[in-house]
């Protein structure tokens, strides 16, 4: 794993900033081994040189790769959570929501403001948050009246530093029964264990290891 800056995009004003924003960037292996297909987009080009952050706008912007995402996941928006959407509105919304979520994300960086729409991933990390760096999710977008794109990242800092480990459209209200956010929660506890490994639960620390 690897790291990239989202924010500040000036190295030069990393140490100034009140909060910075990084992103995981995850070797084609790794995805392999937190259980992406070997042939999905995410693992060959052009989408395997990317960060987390940004691989997820190019995939979500692609109409082939939602389309394909909507029938590989059929068996879930068939259930009644979905309401009977239709291929056609799943891609035209993804797509309406995609420029709104960019704006927003891009608003929060330059207002240090993130930190007010993140939430720990489970309620029993809230208490550790203080303490220690948690796993946390970002609600973003709407999809036929759904609240469904989540962001997730390690908060290494609360408040001063995160790191963004990927992106998902949530299909099902439980992360583990969906393989998309199953991935996802993969991804987050590799981040945070190589944070652990290496002692950073700091803005300071952290980017002390990747300056």
């Amino acid at each position: 794993m690897q790291f990239d800056l989202i924010y500040p995009e000036d190295e030069n004003k990393i140490r100034e900033v009140p909060c910075v924003i990084a992103a995981s960037y995850f070797d084609a292996e790794e995805l392999i081994g937190f259980g992406v297909d070997p042939s999905a987009p995410e693992v060959n080009a052009p989408f395997a040189d990317d960060n987390e952050f940004e691989k997820v706008f190019k995939l979500w912007e692609s109409p082939s790769y939602l389309r394909k995402f909507f029938a590989d996941s059929i068996n879930f928006f068939e259930q009644d959570y979905w309401e009977d959407i239709t291929e056609d509105e799943f891609v035209q919304d993804v797509t309406k929501s995609l420029n709104r979520i960019r704006k927003e994300f891009i608003n929060l960086f330059n207002d240090n403001k993130l930190h007010t729409v993140v939430e720990p991933l489970a309620p029993e990390e809230e208490d550790l948050r203080l303490h220690q760096s948690i796993r946390v999710k970002i609600k973003q977008g709407w999809i036929h009246k759904r609240l469904a794109f989540r962001f997730y990242a390690i908060e290494i800092e609360e408040e001063k530093c995160y790191l963004i480990t990927g992106a998902a459209i949530k299909i099902h209200k439980d992360m583990l029964k969906a393989p998309n956010t199953t991935i996802e929660k993969r991804k987050m506890e590799f981040a945070l264990e190589e944070l652990v490994t290496n002692g950073i639960d700091t803005k300071e620390l952290f980017l002390d290891f990747v300056l």
